[in-house]
């Protein structure tokens, strides 16, 4: 099954919470109203900032807020910043599986299972999903 990390689960968060605020939002601020931890938002916050995703300023009126670029970035795009989409450890080049004469199973879950993933997330807006998520 695929699973979300935490970075993108709380990058997530973060987002949404841009997106309420409009504005720029202090780091402290995003910290005591969603209860995350500070060094681990701010790597994400910083990660997000060189993908172009947020935009940061410094001094008494600064913090993050989100670019434009959240009008087109698919879910996807959002997701391959802190996520592997191998669905199996023998998706990797380098790794050698003991059981590769026998295994039948690989190229379903390396080549149709996970194209079909990526094109489906690939479809769905990043904005779409926090606006949908705010609406619900």
């Amino acid at each position: 099954m695929f699973k979300i990390s935490k970075s993108s689960d709380y990058g997530l968060l973060l987002i949404e919470y841009l997106f309420d605020k409009g504005d720029y939002v202090s780091l402290s601020e995003i910290i005591e109203k969603i209860s995350l931890p500070k060094r681990f938002l701010a790597r994400i916050a910083s990660k997000l900032v060189s993908e172009q995703i947020l935009e940061s300023k410094e001094g008494k009126v600064g913090g993050y807020k989100l670019t434009k670029k959240i009008e087109s970035i698919s879910l996807f795009d959002y997701l391959k910043i802190f996520e592997d989409f191998k669905m199996t450890k023998c998706a990797d080049d380098d790794y050698d599986c003991p059981w590769e004469e026998n295994c039948r199973h690989k190229n379903f879950f390396s080549k149709k299972l996970s194209k079909n993933l990526i094109n489906y997330l690939k479809s769905e807006k990043l904005l779409k999903i926090i606006k949908k998520n705010k609406n619900d």
